[in-house]
């Protein structure tokens, strides 16, 4: 009979499965639901078990150093709708009307889908040369006013930032 482990895991190490499609899950512990009291947990997943005790490790020791963010299932559309409607209360109305519309007409458009936490550096600035470019009919944006554009983005952004949605380029 083999040997039963006497021994267990520290509390909020994870554990690890095989799932039955054959790819690996680790579990942990992110803290406690403040209602219920019930331990929160999440997963992170992947094709082999030593890539999922690799992500596993780095989770848990962001947890244990205090860094660990959840991700946030918010896309780059809800967080300007959010900022508009309430960071933009304190500037004039045709300022404000400038905002709306350049997000309305540029931003959404174009970034509105992607997940707030997942957005890169290269996203953006391939979303800035798409305004600048000729599209078939369509004559590009001149430069001052995609900098307009910008100042608005990185206005909305950095309330982001500051709100911990988003993570800070450092």
């Amino acid at each position: 009979m083999p040997k039963r482990k006497t021994t267990r895991n520290a509390q909020g190490a994870g554990t690890i499965r095989q799932r039955p499609d054959g790819r690996w899950e680790a579990r942990y512990t992110v803290g406690r639901d403040p209602g219920t009291g019930r331990q929160m947990q999440k997963s992170v997943y992947g094709d082999t078990q030593k890539e999922v005790r690799q992500k596993l490790t780095q989770v848990t020791t962001d947890i244990d150093r205090g860094m660990y963010m959840e991700p946030s299932k918010l896309t780059v559309g809800d967080w300007l709708d959010i900022w508009l409607e309430e960071y933009t209360g304190n500037i004039k109305e045709h300022t404000r009307t400038t905002y709306e519309t350049q997000v309305r007409v540029h931003i959404k458009p174009a970034l509105g889908a992607v997940k707030l936490s997942v957005l890169t550096a290269p996203a953006i600035q391939r979303f800035y040369n798409s305004l600048i470019k000729d599209n078939g009919d369509k004559s590009g944006l001149s430069a001052k006013s995609v900098k307009n554009i910008n100042g608005v983005f990185h206005r909305a952004l950095d309330q982001a930032v500051m709100l911990a949605y988003l993570m800070s380029p450092e």
